[in-house]
């Protein structure tokens, strides 16, 4: 489901705060994830006779792919909500989330989900967000 279409069913303010929260718990993935391939990491000696060498080897790779895959995704999720959030403020009355979705699309161009024309609750002006233009900072989140 695009932005625009979860931005126009929850409002922006709630779909902000889910987009946190699913950064957020990505971050804590990692974390947890970084303490598993610690922990694996001190109880690995090659040493060890059976499988257990291998085991822990195939968890920590195995961790270290989710940590990695779970921080660009906290990294894309918060570069992607702040860039929608540095753009909610209405230009006329100043006010902060209080809008709605008119269409998806740059007045004059072809229907697409590069661009956001939405209107101020509070009074009515209309303006732009260029949801495309997170791409280039959340490009450099990879990791």
């Amino acid at each position: 489901m695009s932005a625009a279409t979860r931005i126009r069913k929850l409002g922006f303010r709630r779909w902000y705060e889910r987009q946190l929260i699913e950064a957020h718990a990505s971050l804590v993935t990692a974390f947890l994830t970084a303490i598993v391939i610690i922990v694996c990491l001190d109880q690995f000696h090659w040493r060890e006779g059976g499988v257990k060498p291998l085991a822990m080897l195939v968890l920590m790779v195995a961790g270290i792919a989710l940590c990695q895959k779970t921080l660009t995704a906290y990294f894309k999720t918060l570069f992607h909500a702040e860039h929608f959030a540095s753009q909610a403020v209405c230009g006329k009355c100043k006010t902060y989330g209080a809008l709605e979705v008119q269409s998806c699309a740059a007045p004059g161009t072809a229907e697409r989900d590069d661009w956001l024309t939405v209107r101020c609750r509070k009074c009515g002006h209309g303006w732009t967000i260029a949801a495309d233009a997170a791409k280039p900072a959340l490009d450099k989140a990879r990791l």
